[in-house]
């Protein structure tokens, strides 16, 4: 039985000549199909770049002034815009698939925090994120407070909100190999986690990675 979600979700999606339909060998993955022939598409807002939607830690300008502008300078130099972070064919098109993010080139840390963040402010709403999350194939989280129910924000764009997304090791090392693990057929991490932050529009305001560890 298809759920609501799934009729939301599939009534979102702009598909080049596939129909989303849900079949025993995708597993209720709604993706499946159209990821395979690489025809998925989805909506946004805007192309969001620095000079339109700043990159925001904790709902903060990172600039030069920002705590944390060394961690992430040479990132918000390389991927200044949304399409910077995308395959190469979709950074000159004239309406760029923003599913079509160069996971290979973009990698699995600063970069990746600068880039979701991007394409997160260009798809403009919570319900796209998670379609873009759940289109590579992350697990995650529904939307939650993270502050109590009285909790007043001090500014416009500080977090009230996240959602936590996460890939197996698995999956995480199809990205990022370990020769460690490869030897030794141990692998210290055991996750890897991106932590979506949103104001009280439920608007990205931070993107964080996380590789959780099995000594923490």
């Amino acid at each position: 039985m298809i759920t609501m979600k799934e009729v939301l979700i599939a009534g979102a999606l702009v598909l080049t000549g596939v129909s989303p339909s849900i079949s025993e060998e995708s597993d209720g993955d709604i993706w499946a199909e159209c990821r395979d022939t690489n025809s998925c598409t989805i909506e946004y807002d805007h192309l969001a770049s620095q000079k339109t939607d700043p990159f925001l830690f904790l709902g903060k300008i990172v600039d030069r002034e920002h705590p944390q502008w060394k961690k992430y300078r040479k990132s918000l130099r390389h991927f200044p815009a949304v399409r910077d972070c995308l395959t190469k064919g979709e950074q000159t098109a004239d309406t760029p698939n923003l599913l079509r993010i160069d996971w290979q080139r973009v990698g699995t840390s600063e970069n990746a925090s600068v880039c979701v963040f991007r394409i997160a402010r260009s798809l403009g709403s919570v319900e796209r994120v998670v379609q873009w999350l759940e289109f590579h194939e992350f697990q995650h989280s529904d939307l939650s407070g993270d502050r109590g129910d009285n909790f007043k924000p001090r500014f416009k764009s500080q977090p009230v909100s996240n959602i936590l997304a996460r890939w197996s090791i698995d999956q995480y090392r199809k990205l990022n190999p370990s020769w460690i693990s490869w030897i030794t057929g141990a692998d210290l991490v055991y996750e890897y986690q991106l932590v979506l932050r949103f104001d009280q529009n439920n608007i990205i305001a931070g993107v964080g990675v996380v590789t959780p560890t099995k000594l923490n």
